[in-house]
């Protein structure tokens, strides 16, 4: 039997990174990807479409190096979350990511 294996089918957004905010006081980052969020808990999106985690994750500087790579040389991320609003009420929680080489 042959299976092939795919990144984007358990991702929950694929999308180049249209602009990344940090916001102090909440310990928070947040990724708006081009195109908006896909497959969105309930809980997210009241007050924007961004994914986000908090900079108190153990390798959250780590994450910001690579997304602010991407960002850069607007690579195509393949972001899987937790589907439910973890680091932020409102937002879906990155939980890991790929940067393709496109």
């Amino acid at each position: 039997m042959f299976f092939l294996f795919s990144s984007n089918a358990s991702a929950d957004t694929v999308a180049k990174i249209e602009s990344i905010l940090m916001f102090e006081q909440g310990n928070i980052v947040y990724i708006y990807p081009v195109g908006g969020v896909q497959n969105k808990p309930e809980c997210h999106g009241s007050n924007g479409d961004y994914l986000s985690f908090s900079m108190a994750r153990p390798m959250a500087k780590e994450y910001l190096s690579m997304l602010m790579m991407a960002f850069a040389s607007q690579k195509t991320v393949v972001f899987r979350t937790a589907r439910a609003c973890v680091d932020q009420s409102v937002s879906d929680t990155i939980l890991y990511f790929q940067v393709l080489n496109d």
